[in-house]
């Protein structure tokens, strides 16, 4: 199946490595003699370079390192099950080191051990790293002994990469395009393409050193195989030039006071507490006007969960009237807050977004749709209660909103909230007459302390406002906040782990995108999975072939 560099002799086999490399020929020669525990250990490696890529690090040249050597790995393995093993350990390198900021959550949490965290990194990044040994499998089973054999690698990889942003509820972090979420030139194709198109372009480009790697190479081939990371090249020209064109213009008269408070994610919920955490926000939001107000400030914005108070949404409810008492006339207040509802089966509890204005009065309510498996919703908890397990699935677990909306205030640009983890995924965002005027994302990333996630789930954010041509305004409970405008470009921010507000002026939308996200999903997917099919029938006209030859 693979171009192999090396014949069963163990010598290098010169009609197949042709003109390559002396240092690869014998890479692969020890390879080929090395005990089989060396594979795991240079795969974990090359996972570990790509997690380098990623926010804050931000070394996207780790990425041109390691996915030459992911495909000379596979040129060197024997077998599918060898090929899978190898692609495993790639992904459990990078997402072991990569989602570690996982592991601070553990720390804020009395109810669950701290010994547990590493066992839930490991776990979850062993799941996550079959997605890649699987792509590892696909790619041996459809290899092609030629330069060719790049375009294979990036087509499997980012359908692996789409099965993994939505099976089982997806999980798209770390996808490869976002590796550019602070190179923001190169950031600008995802407006093309998506950050899956930008993933799949990267790949491509990251791979073509494996095109001089062991094959036979002709001058007209050489050129061909340099065309993707010229593309890169030209597109970070193109996103240049976008981002030079496009200035930066505000909505007049639509002030912005995002509240970042800076609460423990330890202290968050202790009973005694939660009046100070509310009382600290108000404090922060009048800023010592000595009227006692968020004076000029159109929007007041608090963060996911800044009221831990279930009938916040409720007719009567003091705490809300407390903080409309902030508002000038006019004004109005967005915050997160926890809300319940009676129903024929019990209590629903919603992780929810409510706006109001001046007077208390209730604009706008949204339920949080995309929940954060065993985090606020246990999966299949229902097939658990049918078997007598109930106690697994607690008593308090969110339950699901209808689907993203976009909502108005009178005298504001209509907008779509996105609470948490919802901004991960893109495509969400409604379009034609309900496209919103800007995206607001409030998050609550005390969980995960001072780590790389926070500045990860930023740049994600990040890739939506370049998608969707729409300003992303962040309210973090514990940073980073940050008002974002449509090119991706950040107008100010507030940065991890600090208390304080964010004044700005809300920024335009630009014009929408000719086709929506999701439609330019569908094609990204439809031509990747056309590219690997035409691999896949290939492959099998050459096993047809070879026991043709081999019954005669």
């Amino acid at each position: 199946m693979a171009a192999q560099l090396i014949n069963e002799t163990g010598q290098s086999d010169p009609a197949k490595a042709g003109r390559f490399d002396l240092l690869f020929v014998r890479l692969a020669q020890w390879l080929s003699e090395a005990p089989s525990w060396r594979f795991p250990i240079i795969a974990f490696i090359l996972g570990f370079l790509v997690s380098r890529g990623f926010a804050p690090v931000n070394f996207f040249p780790a990425i041109f390192v390691a996915i030459p050597l992911m495909i000379f790995l596979i040129d060197q393995v024997k077998s599918g099950r060898q090929a899978f093993a190898v692609g495993w350990w790639v992904g459990f390198g990078l997402f072991s080191v990569g989602l570690t900021w996982i592991g601070h959550s553990f720390t804020q949490q009395d109810n669950v051990p701290v010994i547990l965290a590493p066992f839930a990194i490991f776990a979850l990044a062993g799941l996550m790293a079959i997605y890649v040994g699987l792509s590892f499998w696909v790619c041996w089973r459809l290899w092609v002994p030629s330069a060719w054999r790049i375009l294979l690698f990036a087509s499997v990889w980012l359908l692996f990469e789409f099965a993994r942003g939505y099976l089982f509820t997806g999980f798209p972090w770390h996808l490869v395009g976002t590796i550019w979420a602070d190179w923001l030139p190169v950031a600008q194709l995802a407006s093309l393409g998506t950050v899956y198109g930008l993933s799949g372009l990267t790949v491509l480009a990251a791979a073509v050193p494996a095109a001089f790697i062991g094959v036979r190479r002709t001058v007209p081939g050489s050129i061909v195989s340099l065309v993707p990371l010229a593309a890169l090249i030209i597109g970070a020209f193109w996103g240049q030039a976008r981002l030079e064109s496009g200035k930066t213009s505000f909505e007049l008269g639509v002030s912005l006071k995002l509240v970042q408070a800076n609460v423990r994610q330890r202290e968050k919920w202790l009973s005694h507490l939660i009046d100070d955490h509310f009382d600290k926000h108000m404090s922060l939001s009048r800023g010592g006007n000595e009227k006692g107000k968020a004076e000029g400030t159109k929007l007041l914005i608090w963060p996911e969960t800044a009221v831990q108070r279930e009938n916040f949404d409720r007719e009567g409810s003091l705490l809300r009237w407390r903080m409309s008492r902030v508002l000038d006339f006019g004004a109005y207040a967005i915050t997160g807050a926890p809300r319940y509802e009676r129903t024929d089966a019990g209590i629903k509890f919603y992780n929810s977004l409510i706006a109001f204005n001046s007077r208390g009065q209730l604009y706008a309510r949204y339920d949080k749709r995309h929940l954060v498996p065993f985090g606020e919703y246990l999966p299949f908890e229902g097939l658990l209660q049918f078997f007598g397990l109930s106690q697994l699935t607690g008593g308090s677990a969110f339950s699901s909103g209808t689907g993203m909306k976009t909502y108005g205030l009178p005298g504001v640009p209509s907008f779509t909230p996105m609470i948490c983890y919802e901004i991960i995924f893109p495509g969400r965002t409604p379009t034609g007459k309900d496209r919103p005027g800007w995206l607001l994302n409030i998050t609550n990333d005390g969980w995960f302390g001072v780590t790389n996630g926070p500045y990860q789930h930023l740049g994600l954010a990040r890739f939506r406002a370049i998608e969707e041509g729409l300003p992303v305004i962040r309210s973090a409970s514990t940073g980073v906040s940050a008002v974002i405008d449509a090119y991706g470009r950040t107008v100010s921010s507030l940065s991890l782990d600090k208390q304080g507000v964010l004044d700005s002026p809300l920024p335009h939308a630009i014009e929408a995108p000719a086709y929506n996200t999701s439609l330019k999903l569908m094609l990204t997917f439809g031509l990747t999975a056309f590219v690997a099919l035409m691999f896949a029938i290939a492959a099998f006209v050459r096993l047809r072939n070879q026991h043709a030859s081999a019954e005669l």
